[in-house]
């Protein structure tokens, strides 16, 4: 990947923020008639006036989801990577490779348990040992909104134990202002730098957004000051072309390109390349006749060149290597919302995709002139599925959904060596079956909702579970969830509980430990998560979160591995509608439940950790209605620790430790929008 001059394209930006906002500022009283006419909704856009400072987790809307806005500036340090950004929601924990890609979990449970969409795709990496997870590919500035669904209550984004995260930009539409713009830079300790700008113009017939991003860092440091093998470069560029033939109906064809390269301190290969081209046409037509409210479609691809080494971001070794997979994936979701009787919606459609992993690998003189030998391929992938969500009022407080899908997957073995002690040409067909019901309801004259659901979610093994043991079952979670949010004047929050049980769990483990590196055990898992707001007068707040989850393998009598310890945060913050300040506490409890060398697709037990407590700080100010800086301190003390959730086996790559969070890091953030 081309290097830039360092800093370069942070203050190009950092220049062009302060001048669009000014100039938007000085339009003001000239077009604040125009303005009541403009369209363009701030959650859609995020262009328009910052909301109040995010200093902790977003807090959820109900109990089972959570929506937010990616923009908005917020503690810790703003993230740069989809899983980075999801790691300061309540419930997610990241596992930690180096400065960035870190994998995310939700409950205790990731990888394909957990189901990532983004704008609506999916796009699957092909690192055969997750450097490369699909949250590595998002640019969260990138995007308008991110949605969590929590556990197995939805059926319309495909199968999903643990949820469902959604990155999405939604359809700018502008009346009589024909341009708008954003724009943002950060500095900070370590060599941080990054940048978001976009452009968005349009008019009644169509619109075009283009968005661009860059983020670098070099090696960060721990509290005990050692170096950790970490730095990376990412960037995208992104446009969006609408085209509105008429008033419901619209046209959407999205570009997307990005690169990144990245030094992991978990093991003895970096990733130098995380190359990515998606492409997506959308058709939307809105109010069709009085029974069909909404029609979709959607078709896209997504193609990932990756690409690790052993020499190009680390002193070259005397055996040079080199791994070079790459994966296409190809996608279609037609879908339909339905208005059956009065107040009702009903949700149809069907979806598909199929995806090919190819790659290959070299040692020795061969390995720096890898691009002469071409890939091979390894496996192909197959799924189709329809469902059906129903939503229905059921008196005047309360509300009932359901849902069902039925999907169709296959695997084929492509690779003359085998895989996952497959011949080649070996397929897996299988069915899958997932539904939930939930039920709501709103308190008579008090402000509190309640809700129960019982979902099921069932998913065949992915490509990383395959090519340890390709004959392996699917795995089926049966969970029930119930919850409440209260919503008072100065005192508001959510409680989320959930007990799930496991049918043919997919456990993975270290090469020799269990013969297979993966098998299928049964498992049951229970916590839950709740957070809470208390707003001491108008100007100060507290919030204060908590996660917790248990889970036991019940085939072996042990604890189920890569459980996440109990983690709660206490946040204050201050804010006169001009100057904003705060600060966070972050406290993780000791694990001591563990199951040595086994695991997940992205990181294994290895032994006990213990607990620690890390506080930041921030402050900032609105430096226009359209401008705010805000700057922070995040690990104050400079603790040094480091995440339970982590890979770090010598036996996969890795030194048997593992890797620290960073230390005491200063930040400097700027952003504006015209």
């Amino acid at each position: 990947m081309n290097r830039l001059p360092a800093g370069s394209l942070p203050a190009m930006l950092l220049s062009c923020a302060l001048a669009w906002a000014t100039a938007a500022d000085a339009r003001e009283g000239e077009t604040e008639d125009k303005e009541q006419g403009q369209l363009i909704s701030e959650r859609a856009q995020g262009l328009l006036v910052m909301d109040t400072i995010v200093v902790t987790a977003p807090v959820m809307i109900d109990p089972y989801s959570i929506s937010t806005d990616p923009r908005q500036p917020r503690l810790p340090l703003p993230a740069h990577d989809g899983g980075s950004y999801l790691k300061s929601v309540p419930g997610f924990t990241l596992s930690r490779k180096g400065g960035t890609s870190g994998d995310p979990e939700l409950r205790g449970l990731g990888g394909s348990r957990l189901n990532i969409q983004i704008d609506g795709t999916t796009s699957l990496g092909g690192c055969g040992q997750r450097m490369d997870p699909p949250t590595a590919y998002v640019f969260p500035e990138a995007y308008d909104s991110i949605e969590v669904l929590k556990g197995p209550q939805s059926v319309r984004y495909g199968a999903s134990a643990a949820g469902v995260v959604r990155f999405e930009r939604s359809e700018p539409v502008f009346d009589d202002r024909p341009l708008a713009g954003y724009a943002s830079t950060t500095i900070g300790s370590f060599g941080r730098r990054d940048a978001t700008l976009e452009t968005s113009a349009g008019a009644r017939t169509g619109y075009t957004r283009v968005i661009g991003t860059w983020s670098e860092q070099d090696d960060y440091k721990t509290g005990e000051g050692r170096r950790v093998h970490s730095q990376y470069q990412r960037w995208s560029a992104s446009g969006v072309f609408g085209w509105r033939p008429d008033e419901r109906t619209v046209v959407e064809l999205g570009v997307d390109r990005s690169d990144a390269e990245a030094a992991y301190d978990d093991r003895g290969m970096d990733g130098s390349r995380f190359d990515r081209t998606g492409l997506s046409l959308r058709a939307l037509r809105r109010e069709v006749s009085p029974l069909i409210d909404e029609v979709e479609a959607l078709f896209y691809y997504n193609y990932i060149d990756h690409v690790m080494d052993n020499f190009t971001l680390r002193e070259p070794p005397m055996m040079p290597m080199v791994s070079y997979p790459d994966r296409r994936t190809r996608g279609f979701r037609l879908a339909a919302e339905l208005v059956p009787v009065e107040d009702a919606e009903l949700a149809l459609g069907i979806d598909g995709l199929d995806d090919r992993h190819r790659g290959n690998r070299l040692m020795g003189p061969a390995a720096f002139d890898f691009r002469s030998v071409p890939r091979t391929d390894s496996i192909e992938f197959g799924q189709h599925g329809a469902f059906a969500e129903l939503s229905r009022p059921v008196g005047f407080q309360g509300r009932f959904t359901t849902g069902l899908r039925l999907d169709r997957s296959r695997a084929e073995v492509l690779d003359a060596d085998g895989l996952g002690g497959a011949n080649e040409g070996s397929v897996d067909r299988s069915e899958q079956l997932s539904a939930f019901l939930r039920y709501s309801h709103e308190v008579e004259a008090s402000p509190v909702m309640l809700y129960a659901g019982i979902g099921r979610a069932e998913r065949a093994a992915d490509f990383w579970e395959r090519r340890r043991d390709f004959g392996l079952s699917s795995e089926v979670l049966t969970q029930f969830d119930t919850g409440l949010r209260y919503a008072g004047e100065r005192l508001s929050g959510t409680l989320a509980l959930f007990y799930g049980k496991l049918d043919d769990y997919i456990l993975v483990s270290a090469p020799g430990v269990d013969g297979m590196e993966a098998r299928n055990v049964d498992a049951t898992t229970f916590g839950g998560e709740m957070d809470v707001s208390y707003e001491l007068s108008e100007r100060v707040g507290l919030v204060g979160t908590l996660a917790w989850v248990r889970s036991d393998n019940d085939t072996d009598g042990l604890s189920l591995a890569q459980t996440p310890p109990l983690e709660a945060t206490l946040g204050m913050d201050y804010d006169d509608g001009s100057w904003f300040a705060g600060g966070l506490l972050r406290a993780v409890a000791r694990q001591d439940r563990v199951h040595p060398d086994h695991g997940t697709i992205y990181s294994l037990d290895s032994d006990e950790t213990p607990g620690f407590a890390v506080f930041s700080v921030y402050g900032g100010h609105h430096l226009s209605e359209r401008i705010t800086v805000t700057g922070g301190i995040d690990n104050l003390f400079d603790r040094h620790y480091a995440e339970h959730i982590q890979r770090g086996l010598a036996d996969l790559g890795a030194e048997p430790t593992r890797v620290p969070e960073p230390g005491r890091s200063i930040w400097l953030r700027l952003n504006g929008s015209f």
